[in-house]
């Protein structure tokens, strides 16, 4: 129906009445389940919905005439960006998953689809963007990858732990079937003892390291970094037993919601791993720092001790059974539990090392975390 189809104005002004309302209703709809703005050819935002500002945490005055560089999280590449304003210049409609960063540094996923409006002559004049909030779905993608990655290093694990004292126990029985004397049956049968222990060994710490993967929903509690510390000094009985090291704290973040068995843990795997390798040609010093970084929680242990060659050891470091410098307490469980237990709670963990030097480990606790 055409303007000249109508009777009178008023009946052309009831429809459009009409119109207008079914658009705000839309309108409406829209910005209660979506994120949306608009910009205008050069980038500048003209517009924001009130869940545009609730999800990035800026007032709309802080955004209205600023750009999307403010809420840009750095992960994407400049080529990322290239084909996306390449894509709508040309009149384009572009879908994809942008990482974005909140004013508080928290990191956040949307699904984005922009929509660029022409003019008459079929140029773009402004851009609609309409985003929504995925944030969840991502988290739980990268949980079931990192699930998933864990379970195949544990079947490696296994695989390569188990093979050498099976295969050990197997060799040692054939003999024994083999042997027709009593005297080297004993003597081979003597020889089980070890293999058995070892096997006994693995079998007990793949248990344990199982456990903890699949341990994700253990409660978490609201911890004191400094008072952690203070019950692995004593567990350990620094004072007592390592007079000379010297601990030295700067705890920017003071606390942190963590299960609390599995902080002791890494804490006192890490502090234990300094003192055994420690250098003896001076005293031990340890320095334990948190803070925040871009939305994250950190912890960093850094001592002065024999360091490592990361260059050949690396992608050993946190394997099951991996020792370095034949310290004959060492049995290569520690780093390998701590980083099962970190990773189980969504974070990472990773090491800086010179030989001859010392070694830094940062933790990076799950970004959600606050201090």
């Amino acid at each position: 129906m055409y303007p000249g189809d109508f009777h009178t104005k008023e009946d052309l002004f009831q429809k459009l009445e009409g119109v207008f309302s079914h658009l705000e209703q839309q309108k409406t709809a829209l910005d209660a389940s979506a994120i949306v703005a608009i910009t205008n050819v050069k980038g500048d935002i003209t517009y924001v919905n009130d869940k545009f500002c609730e999800i990035s945490q800026y007032e709309r005055e802080e955004l209205l005439g600023n750009n999307h560089r403010i809420i840009n999280s750095g992960f994407h590449d400049d080529s990322f960006f290239k084909n996306l304003w390449k894509t709508i210049a040309t009149g384009k409609i572009w879908r994809g998953e942008i990482q974005n960063r909140a004013k508080n540094g928290t990191l956040y996923w949307v699904y984005t689809t922009i929509v660029p409006y022409l003019n008459e002559s079929g140029k773009p004049y402004q851009y609609v963007s309409i985003r929504f909030d995925i944030t969840h779905q991502k988290n739980l993608a990268q949980e079931l990858k990192q699930r998933n990655q864990q379970l195949a290093d544990f079947v490696q694990i296994i695989s390569h732990n188990l093979r050498a004292p099976l295969s050990n126990l197997l060799l040692l029985n054939s003999m024994i079937q083999e042997s027709e004397r009593c005297e080297e049956q004993q003597l081979l049968a003597d020889k089980l003892t070890l293999p058995l222990q070892h096997l006994n060994d693995v079998f007990n710490e793949l248990v344990a390291s199982l456990q903890v993967i699949q341990d994700s929903t253990i409660k978490k509690e609201r911890l004191s970094f400094e008072s952690c510390l203070h019950t692995v000094m004593e567990t350990l009985s620094l004072k007592t037993l390592y007079p000379k090291t010297t601990i030295l704290t700067q705890f920017e973040a003071t606390h942190i919601n963590y299960p609390k068995k599995y902080l002791l843990s890494i804490l006192q795997n890490l502090v234990s791993n300094a003192i055994k390798y420690r250098a003896k040609e001076r005293p031990l010093v340890i320095e334990i720092t948190t803070y925040k970084k871009e939305g994250s929680l950190f912890l960093e242990i850094t001592d002065n001790g024999l360091g490592m060659d990361l260059e050949t050891y690396g992608k050993k470091l946190f394997g099951l059974q991996k020792t370095f410098h034949g310290n004959p307490d060492a049995r290569g469980f520690g780093l390998f539990m701590t980083k099962s237990q970190i990773e189980t709670m969504g974070g990472s963990i990773s090491a800086h090392s010179e030989l001859g030097q010392g070694s830094t480990f940062t933790i990076q606790f799950d970004k959600k975390q606050s201090p």
